[in-house]
């Protein structure tokens, strides 16, 4: 991280309360970028340089967001101009941040393992909302993985969904002496065999790795 002491002719900037813990985000600002744009598009945040006592340029910021497809990302603030007593954070918005057109939701975040008092330090703005555009193709290129994950997963549902009928049936006639309650029963252990697929291969989809960009 480098600290620079400059001034230069004004542009829109993002306007952090930190009293509030909100965001100020300029008309001209709100659409951020067209899909696919990759660090094409420089966003100017200030934040006051003091909070509470505590001089926020010695710790550590990040900028954690949500895209378009609700994936996680974290970009480092690598650029960092002190300004009087603010602090004008430079947040270079790469392809992560346009991999999808629609509204992404971020937030700023400073801090620091041990702080002057000897105690972890962690401060966070509330969520606030920018907006991708659309581009000439905005289709989503799914990964074969990926793809066929989904089609197995749709294969044990469907298959899932047929056996339910199924038990729903034999259940309805439990009284009568030609069911089979052995067979009713590893029905049940097979169907609650799948469930369990479902449910991991849920998982590993909700759950993918959040992308930490290289500082730029």
């Amino acid at each position: 991280m480098f600290f620079l002491n400059t001034s230069k002719t004004y542009e829109p900037e993002i306007i952090i309360n930190p009293n509030t813990r909100k965001i100020d985000i300029p008309e001209e600002l709100y659409n951020i970028g067209v899909v696919a744009d990759d660090n094409a598009e420089m966003v100017n945040i200030r934040i006051p340089r003091y909070f509470d006592g505590c001089d926020l340029s010695t710790r550590r910021c990040t900028i954690s967001y949500n895209n378009a497809l609700k994936e996680r990302g974290v970009y480092t603030v690598n650029e960092i101009k002190i300004e009087n007593d603010s602090l004008l954070l430079s947040w270079y918005i790469s392809k992560f941040v346009t991999k999808k057109s629609g509204k992404i939701y971020f937030v700023v975040e400073f801090k620091k393992d041990m702080d002057e008092r000897g105690r972890a330090y962690s401060w966070s703005t509330l969520p606030a909302e920018l907006n991708v555009m659309a581009g000439l193709d905005d289709n989503l290129v799914i990964d074969e993985s990926d793809l066929s994950l989904y089609r197995s997963l749709l294969s044990h549902i469907q298959a899932t969904d047929r056996r339910v009928t199924g038990l729903i049936e034999q259940i309805g006639n439990i009284t009568q002496p030609s069911v089979n309650l052995d067979l009713l029963n590893s029905q049940i252990a097979d169907l609650q065999s799948n469930v369990n697929f479902i449910k991991e291969s849920a998982a590993y989809i909700d759950g993918r790795q959040t992308v930490n960009e290289e500082v730029i």
